[in-house]
C-alpha cells in the first residue's frame, strides 16, 4: 500500500500524520479528501492489481467516537473497513454525520464492506441513503448478500420511494433478495405494497418468501381494519 502524505502542521515536517497519532478533541472537524488528494490509499484488489480508495471530499463535525471509527472505513484492511461500518451501524442515529462516508463505502472493492455499509445505513436511519441503497438493490449483477442488505435497510428506513424498486426485485433469481424485499415492503406498508405482497404470498417458489409475504399482508390488512371507523 502507498499513502500519499499530507502536509504536516509542523514546520519542516512533510511526513503524513496518521490519525491514530492525533489526540482528538471532543468534536473533530474532519476534512476528508482534499483537492490535493492527500491521504488516498492504494490497495491491492483480489485480482492482484491496485485499487485506489480515496476519502471523499467532506467537511463534517464528527463526535470523537464517530471520528475514530469512521477513519477505519478507509483502512488498508477490508476486515477493518467492514468492522468500522458495522460499528457505525451499532451507534445508530449517533453516527448520522458519517452517513456520506457509509454511502461512499457502498462502492468499496470488497463486497463484505459494501454489505456492512448497506446494513449500517438502515440502522443509522438517514433518508439521504435511500437513493444509493435503491441503486445497490437494483443492480442485478451485484452480490446477493449486498443487495439483500440494501433491501433490509430500505425497509428499516420506511421510505415510500423504495416501494417500486422493491416490487421490481420480486422476480429476482435469488430467493434471499426476494425474501428480504417482501419483508421490507411489509415494513413500508403503503397501499401499493398490498397487491405485490399478495402475489408473492401465493406464487413465489421459495417457502420462506411466501410465508413472510403472507405474514406482512395479514399484518397490514389487520391494521387497515383497526383504523376503519
Amino acid at each position: 500500500m502507498s499513502v500519499r502524505p499530507c502536509p504536516s502542521k509542523h514546520a519542516g515536517n512533510t511526513g503524513a500524520i496518521h490519525p491514530s497519532a492525533v489526540a482528538w478533541p471532543s468534536t473533530v472537524a474532519v476534512i476528508v479528501g482534499l483537492t490535493l488528494g492527500c491521504g488516498s490509499q492504494d490497495m491491492g484488489d483480489p485480482a492482484g492489481g491496485q485499487t485506489t480508495i480515496s476519502r471523499p471530499m467532506l467537511v463534517a463535525e464528527l463526535p470523537e467516537e464517530v471520528a475514530a471509527i469512521a477513519d477505519n472505513l478507509y483502512s488498508e484492511s477490508p476486515a477493518d473497513r467492514a468492522y468500522a461500518a458495522s460499528e457505525l451501524g451499532r451507534l445508530g442515529k449517533e453516527a448520522q454525520t458519517a452517513v456520506p462516508l457509509l454511502i461512499d463505502r457502498l462502492e468499496d472493492p470488497d463486497w463484505q464492506v459494501r454489505r456492512q455499509a448497506a446494513e449500517a445505513l438502515g440502522t443509522v436511519g438517514d433518508g439521504s441513503a435511500v437513493k444509493p441503497l435503491i441503486d445497490v438493490l437494483s443492480d442485478r449483477n451485484g452480490e446477493w448478500a449486498v443487495r439483500t442488505a440494501a433491501a433490509r435497510s430500505l425497509g428499516e428506513l420506511g421510505d415510500a420511494r423504495a416501494v417500486e424498486p422493491l416490487v421490481a426485485v420480486l422476480n429476482d433469481m435469488n430467493a434471499h433478495v426476494r425474501h428480504m424485499a417482501v419483508i421490507a415492503l411489509g415494513q413500508i406498508g403503503t397501499p401499493e405494497t398490498l397487491e405485490p405482497l399478495a402475489a408473492a404470498s401465493s406464487s413465489d417458489s421459495d417457502a420462506a418468501t411466501r410465508f413472510s409475504a403472507a405474514e406482512a399482508l395479514g399484518r397490514l390488512e389487520a391494521s387497515k381494519v383497526e383504523e376503519s371507523p
